[in-house]
């Protein structure tokens, strides 16, 4: 961690070397470390540290930007000369008209950092990884995932006189248990390590894994279907990217073009993005240095609001929601702490009232095929039930399914009376938490296009 001092001094040796009529400065500086296992063996341990100044400039309207991981001053010097120079070849942005302008008293103050977290050892995490491999030799199965922390700063400032800066951690679990002819699956990912019982995790893999051996094979068809938080974020996810960004929507390529005000769902959900959630990871304030507030998307079914970032707020004649993401985003500004309201039956129940049909633990590798339809497509993976007569009775050979987020919203026969968090998998760029807040949910006839034969 290079410390709130040192990006202020960054920041202040951008400014004073730029020309641009304005100028803004994002750091972005991580350490995150993983420890990895399969077969029950730790096969990979790793450290990555790094740091990512991103400058952008604006003469008038003509935007340009340039970044530099050195945090020597000479290069940071040629970094800005260099997005300068590109800034003068850009054509005009006519929805341009100013970088945000904010001030330190805006900033709600949240814990975004535990440091008992940030300083888990690679003992520590090889310490969890035997309890995980414990459990998979106790019940004579093989061991998969990973186990992995880091923290975080970002730092936001620019000529306009905004500062902004925060540093956050997390930590992040996935485990896949596997037998013969099944997997089991699950994952976990919280700020305070504390939270966090990697046993009990394992365990949930591994009973998966055992309650789906020697899979039967279904015929494609509409059923009843029950979606286990970490399948059910995918649906939410994807409203948040296609249906609630404004860009989009200014476009006319959302959903909710038309239907703001409209009821779209079923009026037993209601979601809001809120960045002051402790149950998720939340944050103060978005890439351009804009605090962040609780934002209500939909309310009992009416799709309330859009995200805006600066720029879309503009041409809106609105004000960012502080949704930006890291400049340049092409993509437009998104949602990223969704959070969809309980309702008032317990799983135990969801799976008791129903005489025929399926469990679904997660999907793999999901698309859209109409963003504006909002039609998805995937597949079923590592945990598919069979429900008979109120009780889950067999492992199910994975599915393809193909179906409409809206409709299927509109189906919904129950949710859980708990949210959970699903945790994004930190992936392979700089270490920052992000999950959606949600609960299982049973939707009727749910409709999958094609079986496999695993």
């Amino acid at each position: 961690m290079i410390g709130k001092k040192k990006a202020k001094e960054i920041i202040d040796l951008v400014l004073n070397e730029a020309t641009a009529d304005q100028t803004e400065i994002i750091i972005f500086n991580f350490d995150q470390a993983l420890t990895r296992f399969a077969n029950n063996y730790i096969h990979q341990n790793v450290n990555e540290s790094n740091t990512s100044i991103s400058i952008r400039t604006i003469f008038g309207k003509k935007i340009g930007s340039a970044a530099t991981n050195s945090l020597e001053p000479q290069k940071i010097r040629e970094t800005v000369k260099w997005a300068e120079e590109i800034a003068k070849f850009q054509k005009e942005n006519n929805d341009f008209t100013s970088l945000p302008v904010t001030s330190p008293g805006e900033y709600c103050s949240i814990q975004t950092y535990v440091e008992k977290t940030a300083k888990i050892s690679s003992i520590q995490r090889a310490t969890a990884v035997a309890e995980i491999v414990d459990v998979a030799k106790k019940h004579s199965l093989k061991s998969y995932g990973s186990v992995s922390n880091g923290a975080a700063e970002v730092c936001i400032g620019n000529s306009l006189g905004t500062f902004a800066y925060a540093k956050c951690d997390d930590i992040y679990c996935n485990i896949v248990m596997s037998g013969d002819n099944s997997t089991g699956y699950v994952q976990q990912g919280k700020r305070d390590v504390t939270l966090m019982d990697f046993k009990k995790l394992a365990e949930t893999a591994a009973e998966k894994a055992r309650m789906s051996a020697d899979p039967i094979k279904i015929s494609p068809g509409k059923y009843t279907t029950i979606f286990e938080p970490l399948a059910a974020c995918e649906f939410l996810d994807y409203l948040g990217y296609y249906a609630f960004n404004g860009r989009l929507f200014q476009e006319g390529r959302s959903f909710l073009n038309g239907k703001l005000g409209s009821k779209i769902i079923d009026e037993r959900i209601t979601i809001v993005d809120d960045p002051f959630d402790m149950r998720g990871f939340s944050f103060p304030f978005d890439f351009e240095g804009v605090p962040k507030k609780k934002i209500v998307l939909v309310d009992r079914g009416v799709a309330k609001e859009v995200v805006y970032d600066s720029l879309t707020a503009t041409k809106a004649k609105k004000t960012s929601t502080g949704h930006a993401l890291a400049a340049p985003n092409p993509f437009g500004p998104i949602p990223v702490h969704l959070a969809m309201e309980g309702g008032d039956c317990t799983f135990e129940k969801m799976i008791g009232e129903t005489e025929k049909g399926l469990l679904v633990t997660r999907f793999h590798y999901t698309n859209m095929i109409d963003h504006h339809k909002l039609i998805f497509t995937g597949m079923t993976r590592d945990g598919t039930f069979l429900i008979e007569n109120g009780k889950i009775t067999k492992g199910v050979k994975n599915l393809r399914f193909t179906e409409n987020i809206i409709q299927a919203f509109n189906r919904i026969d129950a949710l859980a009376k708990t949210p959970e968090l699903v945790a994004g998998e930190p992936g392979y760029g700089g270490r920052f938490g992000k999950g959606t807040i949600i609960p299982a949910m049973k939707i009727k006839d749910f409709t999958f296009t094609s079986a496999t034969e695993f």
